[in-house]
């Protein structure tokens, strides 16, 4: 029975492997990981730059230890009673011939951890991110960019009246004004608040160029092209 395969970008690739020493490990031991979702990309990520600087040892080189080893260090009683489901499913799919060299046992184990610490945590963070998130210095490219990432993270549509909501929140009462007294009728969408504000930016930064009288603005020039405004 073939098993599939993982990607080899799992564990992080390192120049200039330590020599090996035995069977003791190098690095420095992981923290116990107590179920605290705060935590639990920090310790994956710990685990995986560990495994990258002992890939020559014998524990990691079958994947059954992998989550073994990962699993040993997984205390406390937000974390223990799925530690000890995880150890039993594991010797469970050992024993219906699924060898101990499968990588799927650590693939399986990844997404099992993934899916229970580590999305809801993230999407929790992303969302209070993107509550508090307001533009910077003018910077209404990095705004959006920042914002379309936060509100994929947080899980919400683009659709959602409450995206386009907390999207006008971050900017400038003023801004929003302008866009609001400056349409026929404000855009409903989030689609369409960007590209207000997109034209108002771009109004504002070529009147600052006229003003100044001096040679097109970077951000103006990106601003026109974006819109299919020729400079002159």
């Amino acid at each position: 029975m073939a098993d599939p395969q993982i990607s080899t970008t799992l564990i992080p690739q390192i120049q200039n492997p330590a020599p090996t020493n035995g069977n003791s490990l190098f690095g420095t031991l992981l923290e116990v990981f107590d179920g605290n979702r705060a935590k639990a990309k920090e310790y994956m990520h710990s685990f995986k730059c560990w495994w990258a600087l002992n890939e020559e040892k014998t524990v990691f080189n079958i994947p059954y230890k992998w989550v073994a080893l990962c699993l040993s260090y997984m205390k406390g009683p937000k974390v223990e009673d799925w530690a000890e489901v995880q150890q039993e499913f594991m010797n469970d799919r050992k024993s219906t011939r699924r060898l101990p060299e499968f990588k799927s046992h650590w693939r399986d184990f990844e997404k099992a951890f993934k899916d229970t610490f580590m999305d809801i945590a993230e999407s929790i963070k992303a969302e209070n991110d993107l509550k508090s998130l307001k533009i910077t210095s003018g910077d209404i490219d990095s705004y959006i960019a920042t914002f379309m990432k936060l509100l994929k993270m947080a899980g919400y549509m683009e659709s959602e009246h409450g995206s386009l909501e907390l999207f006008k929140k971050g900017l400038p009462t003023g801004l929003n004004i302008w866009i609001i007294n400056n349409s026929i009728a404000p855009p409903s969408t989030l689609k369409g608040w960007i590209e207000a504000t997109h034209t108002k930016q771009l109004k504002y930064l070529q009147t600052l160029e006229f003003s100044n009288k001096k040679k097109p603005w970077p951000q103006a020039l990106a601003l026109a092209k974006h819109h299919g405004v020729r400079s002159h």
